[in-house]
């Protein structure tokens, strides 16, 4: 019995010996344990920068001989003629095939002088005669060209005749007697039919002798009119005849300036222009004479004579001594 006991004690003991070296070894600290350290962010951006400089691949570095060499074979690879540079070619010919003349000539374009600064005067004289009525008497204006194709409304003007309208028809007749004054003096100029050396002059015998025309021709009008006993008649047709030559001088107030400033080479087209609206407001002079003198019941060949007379005869006379002289 005491033997047993002393067995058992001794290996309880010795078992709690080996089991205590054991646990020796174990560390007393068993539990997970983390280290909180703070991180910058100067850290966090070198790393991955760290990373990538790792990764790269060291790039060989070459000596200044070994840079120099290589270059020098590329220069033999060259093809030349057994020189490392290329070398100029000698044998270059110029060939001559146009002859440059040395003289610089400029185009040059050639333009009548039909305008002057008196001339620029005149016609700024016009246009403002023009302004001055232009506001005033618009409404006469308008009958003014009506008149023109519509007899009955030349009629009314003729009856209805008052101080203003007569005011603003003063200053229509010099715009008209000034503008054909300058329109034919441009013609006259574009063909040459006078070479005048000075030119303010020659405008002063054109001016005067269209106002004598004028002038000269009403005054035959009425003279013929109290002879025949017309009149009323002939004053109704001088009448229509000023409205007529009125509505013309306006018509001509721009084409003259376009004549004198126009860029065109050549004013041929606007002097013909001209021409032709001369010739078609005189129409319209015949048709209405035809008609007022048919009124007093003339007989035709007293008709033909009174217009052959006045009219005809008289632009002859002055195509006779202007131009063929």
């Amino acid at each position: 019995m005491p033997d047993e006991s002393m067995d058992a004690r001794f290996t309880y003991q010795q078992d709690s010996t080996q089991a205590k070296s054991l646990l020796d070894q174990v560390p007393q600290k068993n539990s997970l344990t983390i280290e909180l350290k703070p991180v910058s962010i100067m850290d966090l951006n070198e790393q991955p920068r760290q990373s990538v400089e790792s990764t790269k691949t060291e790039t060989p570095k070459y000596t200044v001989e070994q840079i120099r060499n290589w270059r020098l074979q590329q220069d033999h690879k060259l093809p030349t003629d057994s020189s490392k540079f290329i070398s100029s070619r000698s044998d270059m010919q110029l060939l001559k095939t146009e002859t440059i003349d040395n003289k610089l000539i400029l185009p040059e374009r050639s333009k009548p002088d039909t305008g002057t600064d008196w001339l620029t005067v005149l016609l700024f004289v016009g246009i403002l005669l023009f302004a001055t009525i232009r506001y005033s008497y618009i409404k006469y204006i308008k009958h003014l060209f009506t008149s023109l194709v519509n007899y009955p409304t030349a009629v009314r003007m003729w009856q209805e005749s008052n101080y203003p309208a007569s005011h603003a028809a003063y200053r229509l007749d010099v715009i008209f007697y000034l503008t054909l004054s300058i329109f034919v003096y441009q013609t006259l100029t574009y063909f040459e039919v006078s070479r005048a050396s000075n030119k303010l002059s020659y405008f002063a015998i054109v001016i005067s002798g269209v106002l004598i025309y004028f002038f000269g021709k009403k005054l035959l009008y009425k003279s013929l009119g109290l002879l025949f006993e017309t009149k009323t008649e002939t004053l109704e047709f001088i009448f229509n005849t000023d409205n007529t030559f009125r509505a013309l001088g306006l018509v001509l107030l721009p084409l003259i300036a376009l004549v004198s400033f126009s860029p065109a080479q050549s004013p041929l087209f606007l002097i013909v222009t001209g021409i032709i609206i001369v010739l078609a407001f005189y129409a319209i002079i015949l048709q209405r004479g035809v008609l007022i003198l048919l009124k007093k019941q003339f007989s035709i060949f007293y008709l033909f004579l009174y217009l052959c007379t006045l009219e005809f005869l008289p632009l002859l006379l002055i195509y006779k001594v202007v131009v063929v002289e």
